[in-house]
């Protein structure tokens, strides 16, 4: 079935591409439409993935991907740029609103810089065993499918949509800092981020609450500093190395 006629039966769109549209072409049109119905981006993402996997015209399916990653550098970037939540202290004073409550769901997530081999993937589910064991982060039943989800790695068959729980991260900003630091460190980075310099530090404090729930601010992350030799040859050592060839 062509893309205009399920997106019409499922989802009421009107895609305006004649019948000769295919690659870009057609994607743009699917796109349109997605606009002009008022679809947000969370929701434009999932339509245009199902477009990818529905429709099988390798130029139209990249499209979809290539517009896919598009609007999730646009989403890490308005995020970089948000402007902090203001208050007036009694003197009148204007002062940034830091400790605000963090975010039930995290929005952003790393991009894996490894093959997702299984092998790997277990790896990191340990690596979040191992960081609640030492008391990192927060024990509760999906925490380590979040945490990995979160760093960019899914499994087979996953749902590359499902809503992540934020992970509570139990000790200082400075030790997250330095954790975070260490995953996208060459050579044998785990994770890669977008969006510049900032990119690490704003997809990190969309992955991670403190312990008592509140959010973290990716300026402050970005200027941790860890003064503990111990405490940060532990963290390290919780990231899985690359092996030979992977």
């Amino acid at each position: 079935m062509e893309p205009s006629e399920w997106l019409k039966k499922d989802y009421g769109l009107t895609v305006e591409a004649g019948a000769s549209a295919d690659g870009q072409a057609l994607e743009a049109a699917v796109y349109k439409a997605l606009v002009a119905s008022g679809a947000d981006y969370g929701e434009q993402k999932r339509i245009l993935y199902e477009c990818s996997e529905r429709h099988f015209d390798l130029a139209f399916g990249q499209a979809c991907l290539d517009r896919i990653e598009a609007i999730g550098r646009f989403e890490q970037r308005r995020l970089s740029l948000k402007p902090p939540r203001e208050r007036r202290c009694d003197s009148g004073v204007r002062k940034n609103k830091v400790w605000e409550n963090g975010a039930a769901f995290a929005e952003l997530r790393f991009e894996a810089a490894r093959p997702p081999e299984g092998h790997l993937m277990d790896a990191i589910e340990d690596m979040a065993e191992r960081l609640v064991e030492m008391g990192y982060i927060e024990a509760r039943p999906d925490v380590k499918a979040d945490l990995r989800q979160g760093l960019g790695y899914y499994r087979p068959g996953e749902d590359l949509f499902r809503r992540r729980r934020t992970v509570k991260w139990l000790k200082g900003q400075n030790a997250l800092h330095c954790w975070v630091a260490a995953l996208l460190e060459e050579p044998g980075a785990l994770c890669r981020a977008g969006n510049g310099p900032t990119g690490r530090w704003v997809t990190a404090a969309s992955l991670f609450v403190d312990r008592h729930g509140k959010a973290f601010t990716y300026s402050r992350l970005e200027h941790g500093v860890m003064r503990d030799g111990n405490q940060l040859r532990l963290l390290r050592n919780t990231i899985p190395r690359r092996t030979s060839g992977s």
